[in-house]
Parts: structure tokens; C-alpha cells; sequence
């Protein structure tokens, strides 16, 4: 009886790390972000297993953005649907969706849909601009690892150009999602 429990109980545990998608926990992603992309550097990570998320705060002079990764297991809440990856899944277009909507009605600020590529990919995202207060913004969703990742970087560009700016905020972007979709890749020859 005693060893019919403890046989149990390994896979019992492996059921409860519900944080476990794809072979990932939370935490797992969020050391793959790098500490510096372009003008950011991260100053906070954080991860939450009971809510299968995780959040980096990066900022930089004039600068400052957050990428959000939230995982749904499809056990958990009932109608609820694995995450596709990639910028076709329901949630990752309600989201841009939400962010058209949202910098479309700030006063000043003009929001145009557009997409950023990273590796052989493409994510959606919307980019706005303040131009009197002269604030760039850009939000991209996609899914990537049966999770959803937001990245919102904001550039002020008194200091710059915009298009420089523009450029700033797309690259990192998709070094975001880059980092993160390089994780799912298997590993190289000698590794």
C-alpha cells in the first residue's frame, strides 16, 4: 500500500504544477528575456505559478515598457481553449482590439494597426504617437508557448526622432518575442 502511494504521489505533484505549459513554467520565460534590448534595460521580473504569468519592467532614459506573459490551461476554467500561437488566436486580436480602441480615443494621439516581424514571424500590434506631448507608443500581442504575450514599450522623443524612436520601439519588441519564441526552438548541434 505504501509504495502504491508513493507512485501516486510523483505524478500527483506533476499535475499540480499547473504553471507547467508546454514544458515551461513562468518563471522559465522570464529568465529568457534579455536584460537589455536598445535603450531598455529591465529593472523588475516577476512571476506568479498560481496565475501562469509573468511580467519584466524594463526602462531607459525616456523610456519605459512592460511585456506580460499569461498562460490559460484549458483544464482550468471550463470553455476555455488553448493558446494559439502566433497573432491569429481570438484573445490576442480582442486584445489589439482593446489598444486600437483605447489610443484611438486618447486626445492628440492617432493609432494605426501595424505588424513587427521577429525571426520568421510577424506579431500584430498597434502603434500610436502623442505629438504634442511627443509619447510613441506600441502594443503587440501574440501567442507564443501556450501563452499570451504583451509587450508595451513607450519612447518619449524630445531627445530623438520619431522614426528613430518608431524603430527603437519595434526592435524591441521583437527582441522580446524573439527571446521567447527561441526557447521553443530545440537545441542546436552540440548542445
Amino acid at each position: 500500500m505504501v509504495l502504491l502511494a508513493a507512485a501516486i504521489t510523483p505524478l500527483h505533484a506533476q499535475e499540480a504544477d499547473l504553471d507547467l505549459i508546454q514544458g515551461y513554467r513562468s518563471s522559465d520565460i522570464l529568465v529568457g528575456l534579455p536584460d537589455t534590448s536598445g535603450p531598455f534595460t529591465i529593472i523588475n521580473r516577476t512571476s506568479d505559478a498560481q496565475n501562469f504569468s509573468a511580467t519584466a519592467e524594463y526602462a531607459g532614459v525616456d523610456a519605459r515598457a512592460i511585456v506580460s506573459i499569461t498562460g490559460v490551461r484549458a483544464s482550468n476554467v471550463a470553455g476555455m481553449y488553448p493558446v494559439r500561437d502566433g497573432p491569429d488566436d481570438p484573445v490576442v486580436r480582442s486584445l489589439l482590439d482593446q489598444a486600437f480602441q483605447y489610443h484611438s480615443t486618447q486626445p492628440n494621439q492617432i493609432a494605426v494597426r501595424t505588424n513587427v516581424s521577429y525571426g520568421n514571424r510577424a506579431m500584430a500590434c498597434v502603434s500610436s504617437d502623442d505629438p504634442q506631448k511627443k509619447d510613441d507608443f506600441l502594443v503587440c500581442a501574440t501567442g507564443v508557448l501556450g501563452r499570451y504575450m504583451l509587450i508595451q514599450p513607450v519612447m518619449n522623443y524630445r531627445l530623438s526622432s520619431k522614426g528613430v524612436v518608431d524603430r527603437q520601439l519595434a526592435d524591441f519588441a521583437s527582441s522580446m518575442a524573439q527571446a521567447v519564441s527561441e526557447l521553443a526552438l530545440p537545441p542546436g548541434p552540440g548542445n
